[in-house]
């Protein structure tokens, strides 16, 4: 194997310059680190939860599905050339909670959890589900009931999963007006704030809104292909609008959270639809259209950072070598 060391006697042949790299997962999949990679900044979002199922005889009406839970991850330490396993988890049929997103494998040091979303409260059951942002509360069937809000869970996952992971319960039928006789839902939880609670007004329940995502720019800039367009770009984890009783104030759906939620469902019929891969809550079944809607999928993303040429660590040098890709 020939050496060349006209490179002001630093160890390596042909060692070009690598560029930041960007590589984002909108499905299940591996992630293998470059030769010089030390560690990654990683984006990690859960399934949104679906949201809850509204009763159209009975004017109760669903709460938003939470937001998968979002970790941004900076300088975690990974060895060069190392295989890691990526799973994806998908959004949560209608009150069904979105599934966990994973980037390795425990007990590995790097390896992270973001929870699906919790999904949104239907009738009878009523309340919202944890997750890692939780349910939005459905709108009782009766004026005196009352529909509590999901919690949030993801905060309670071990390590880093836990320490640097985002999610907020969802909103609740607010009972202080028990005068009210049609029942919008919460909204659900999102990565950066609570879900919206259904509030009363011209004597019915307004829905409550989503609550907003969190934004990805501090780690990965102001721009990747993978953000979600317009005023939303670099946000991710939104929650579900509640659902609502007519199609408007102040009984219309509540609205999505900023990072991919869904708006709640009203009495015109049209569903919402939550933004691929945002890890957004679906939003709750209204009057007429009853079945909630379907949460996000969730995403991963890496960032390796950049590498001056004619550079090798011994660690580099040693896995190259061991590996027989030594470049020449």
């Amino acid at each position: 194997m020939a050496i060349n060391r006209g490179n002001g006697s630093v160890l390596g042949v042909q060692n070009d310059s690598k560029s930041e790299l960007v590589t984002d997962f909108p499905a299940s999949g591996t992630f293998v680190s470059r030769h010089n990679t030390t560690s990654v900044d990683l984006l990690i979002i859960g399934g949104g939860g679906g949201g809850g199922t509204g009763v159209a005889s009975s004017q109760a009406h669903g709460g938003g599905g939470g937001a998968g839970g979002v970790i941004l991850a900076p300088g975690v330490a990974i060895a060069a050339d190392e295989i890691v396993t990526v799973t994806v988890g998908g959004g949560g049929a209608a009150t069904t909670a979105g599934s966990d997103t994973t980037f390795g494998a425990s007990p590995a040091p790097y390896y992270f959890i973001a929870k699906g979303g919790g999904g949104g409260g239907d009738q009878p059951r009523g309340a919202g589900d944890a997750g890692g942002s939780g349910g939005g509360g459905a709108g009782p069937q009766n004026a005196n009931g009352a529909a509590t809000a999901g919690a949030t869970n993801q905060s309670q996952q071990a390590g880093a999963s836990g320490n640097l992971g985002a999610g907020y319960a969802g909103g609740s039928f607010d009972s202080n007006n028990n005068n009210a006789t049609n029942h919008s839902g919460g909204g659900g939880g999102g990565a950066g704030a609570v879900g919206g609670d259904a509030t009363p007004g011209g004597g019915h329940y307004g829905a409550g809104n989503g609550g907003v995502g969190i934004p990805a720019v501090p780690l990965f800039g102001p721009a990747q292909p993978w953000y979600i367009p317009g005023g939303n770009a670099g946000k991710f984890g939104g929650g579900g609008g509640g659902g609502g009783y007519i199609a408007y104030p102040a009984q219309a759906g509540g609205r999505g959270g900023a990072g991919g939620g869904s708006n709640g469902n009203t009495g015109d019929g049209i569903p919402g639809a939550v933004v691929a891969n945002s890890g957004g809550g679906g939003g709750g079944g209204g009057q007429s259209t009853t079945a909630g809607d379907v949460g996000a999928a969730g995403l991963v993303a890496v960032k390796e950072s950049a590498a001056a040429p004619g550079m090798w660590d011994m660690n580099s040098v040693y896995t190259a070598v061991k590996n027989g890709d030594w470049p020449s």
